[in-house]
């Protein structure tokens, strides 16, 4: 290894000195192309994210249980870390501490928006824009540029700019996670993922690298291992079912980059952990069809058909359609769509030939791209990176396509991770398409280089050679290689033919790049769709009045509390929109989410639910009076469940609706309407609107 002095700087030329200092400023270039595109990035999300959820919550079957753990965390502090479902299950907590922090440090700064009742619904909104507008087009970036760093100066900016505009400008990721469910968890650590995946990359290589020295090795081996080891557990946190679509998008790599006794080890830690986790899920979730996987999401239907799926994804989510029919109906590209289909398919024909070019041994590489000369070898590094990128799109198109099209066993288990729903394989195509129109990027622009050097190069040889004619000389004046020399005999319109295609692809690909970054800002239906939806949710006048919050029920939940106050326990349905009085005024509702587990400590749920439809008094009271007995227990009646909440188990919640039934615990006495509080007042719709406490005996 050379030691360079000290002194060596100092003894360098003048010249040096200054041409160094002269590229600074260039090379610094790519990182305010990227930092503009992160800003850039960053309003697209805010200018798209609906202005009417700032002050009411996002009315999804999932966001109730979201502010439940926000709720949870402000109000029993980080002993409830690892227990934050409704049984004291765990729910991964990551998003949920941010939101949570968020509301303690601004309440106690005196900022209004963390200080109201609707302190919770704002920091979960402001965790969601830092995730979707910060974070997830800055990883993006990072692991793009991997594939792009060698590049010119001028490509390195144009990508870096691009790229972070082009991961928010898919209808598949960020803004879908917000739209179905809300998927808060799952998508906060979908954008935390390419932070991850740069950091195993960066590792792989300190793993194949074998011109270092020892020392230097080993010091790169463990700073990137840590590295890596830390970002895995950041994802994790943020929602540990993230690791199936990580070894989806990495495993390709572990492919073509490691020993084949690495490659053996990592397959026997998959197998490990998924006979591990079968084992775990047998045990846990009792159910007679493990095997048979033809019978498995036997409810699922497919959303989209096999041209419409396929359209949706080689656009990235950046079509159109009729909007009657829904989002998942979509299968025609905008423009930006098909200058999205261009480029993709432009990146897949250069990715294979790349492959072609550096991994087959007996292409003859001087005919496949003519004019490169001798100096043009093989690289067989970028070979493996083509070949990985392309499995790994690959890859995520087949899961994609299984959980949107396909059925049968096969597409049962492949997608079984992912709970058969194309929502969440939705949220992999960027990461299966950005690095890729990266990595051919990076490809157009060497060869671009290369023709241009070769012709530079054929032009000077030329010149030489005619000199030496002119004086009288046979003696060639040039020192190249045989193999150069040869390549200098290629005529000048040839040449200058191939110089003018690589300008004309550059300028192709240039158009349909601009193409998409204007195109998908302009004109977005399916972006358009989800803001006007989730802007219609959030809306509290409704014309259903029994929709799950509507200003009635917003109300009335405001006054119910006024009279429990938050210690209290109220039953209800939490269909009927009862479970946001948690979200909203931190009401100690039973039923806080939808779906309340009767695992680990959950069995009240269903003892309660069984109790009252008993019928006998003396059982209702029993369980219902035990679970806070220094507090007095209520039950409330909201009208019937709300039809926007779609739950498969929804009976389950009936006998709260039962009339016949409440009037007969009303009349034994078993519950006695609070006079205080009428909710009648509302409407005609509102005539079984009722608060009843639990006439507990005393313990």
């Amino acid at each position: 290894m050379t030691v360079r002095s000290p002194l060596s700087a100092i003894a360098a030329p003048d010249g040096t000195q200054s041409q160094a200092r002269a590229g600074r400023p260039i090379r610094m270039l790519p990182v305010l192309a990227g930092l503009a595109g992160v800003i850039a990035a960053f309003c697209i999300v805010v200018a798209w994210f609906p202005s009417a959820l700032w002050g009411t919550p996002i009315q999804g079957i999932d966001a109730p249980a979201h502010y439940y753990f926000v709720r949870k965390l402000l109000n029993h502090g980080p002993s409830v870390l690892l227990t934050l479902q409704s049984n004291d299950g765990f729910y991964p907590p990551l998003f949920h501490v941010c939101a949570a922090l968020l509301v303690a440090i601004g309440g106690a700064l005196g900022i209004p928006a963390f200080t109201g009742s609707m302190a919770v619904m704002d920091a979960v909104n402001c965790v969601w824009i830092l995730g979707a507008g910060l974070l997830w087009p800055l990883g993006m970036l990072l692991l793009c540029r991997y594939f792009f760093r060698r590049a010119s100066v001028v490509t390195r900016c144009i990508l870096a700019f691009a790229v972070p505009v082009l991961a928010v400008s898919s209808g598949a990721n960020p803004y879908q996670m917000l739209y179905a469910g809300p998927l808060l968890s799952y998508g906060f650590a979908s954008n935390l993922l390419p932070f991850l995946m740069l950091a195993t990359l960066h590792f792989m290589d300190a793993i194949t690298d074998t011109r270092a020295e020892r020392n230097e090795r080993n010091e790169r081996l463990l700073k990137t291992g840590l590295l890596t080891l830390l970002a895995f557990v950041v994802v994790a946190g943020a929602q540990p079912k993230m690791m199936f679509t990580y070894i989806l998008v990495m495993l390709p790599f572990v492919l073509v980059r490691l020993p084949w006794k690495l490659i053996a080890a990592v397959f026997a830690g998959l197998a490990v952990c998924a006979v591990g986790f079968f084992i775990f899920a047998v045990n846990i979730y009792k159910n007679s069809r493990y095997f048979h996987p033809e019978q498995w999401f036997h409810t699922h239907k497919p959303a989209m058909t096999l041209p419409t799926s396929l359209t949706y994804a080689f656009s990235d989510g950046m079509v159109t359609g009729d909007p009657a029919k829904g989002l998942i109906s979509f299968n025609v590209p905008t423009v930006a769509g098909r200058a999205m289909i261009a480029l993709l398919v432009f990146a897949i024909v250069a990715a294979i030939a790349a492959v072609v070019m550096n991994l087959v041994p007996f292409v003859p590489r001087s005919k496949v791209v003519r004019g490169l000369g001798a100096a043009d070898r093989p690289d067989v590094a970028l070979g493996k990176d083509a070949l990985a990128l392309l499995l790994a799109f690959g890859f995520v198109l087949f899961v994609f396509e299984c959980g949107a099209t396909l059925t049968g066993a096969i597409p049962n288990v492949v997608t079984a991770a992912w709970y058969r729903n194309e929502v969440r394989t939705m949220t992999m195509l960027p990461l299966g398409i950005l690095p890729l129109i990266a990595f051919a990027g990076a490809c157009l622009d060497r060869w671009v280089i290369r023709v241009r050097n070769a012709g530079d190069d054929s032009v000077r040889g030329g010149s030489a050679m005619a000199a030496s004619a002119e004086a009288g000389r046979t003696v060639v004046v040039s020192a190249e290689t045989p193999s150069a020399v040869a390549s200098h005999a290629v005529t000048g319109s040839a040449m200058t033919a191939r110089v003018v295609a690589s300008r004309a692809v550059s300028a192709i690909c240039a158009s349909l790049m601009v193409a998409v970054l204007i195109g998908a800002q302009t004109v977005n239906p399916v972006k358009a769709m989800m803001a006007e939806s989730l802007t219609n949710a959030a809306s509290l006048e409704k014309s259903d009045p029994n929709e799950q919050l509507t200003t009635a029920k917003f109300d009335a939940l405001k006054r119910m509390v006024g009279v429990t106050g938050t210690d209290a326990l109220i039953i209800s349905d939490p269909l009927n929109g009862s479970m946001y009085a948690t979200a909203l005024f931190n009401a100690n509702m039973l039923y806080p989410v939808y779906n309340p587990q009767d695992t680990i400590h959950g069995k009240i749920f269903g003892q309660v639910e069984r109790d009252f439809a008993s019928g006998d008094s003396a059982t209702m009271l029993g369980n219902a009076c035990g679970i806070n007995p220094s507090q007095p227990t209520y039950f409330l009646t909201m009208g019937p469940q709300a039809p926007s909440l779609e739950f498969q188990f929804k009976a389950q919640f009936n006998q709260f609706h039962d009339a016949a039934l409440i009037a007969k615990y009303v009349e034994s006495g078993a519950l006695k309407p609070v006079t205080s509080l009428d909710l009648t007042t509302y409407g005609d719709y509102a005539a079984d609107w009722a608060l009843y406490q639990l006439n507990c005996p005393a313990r």
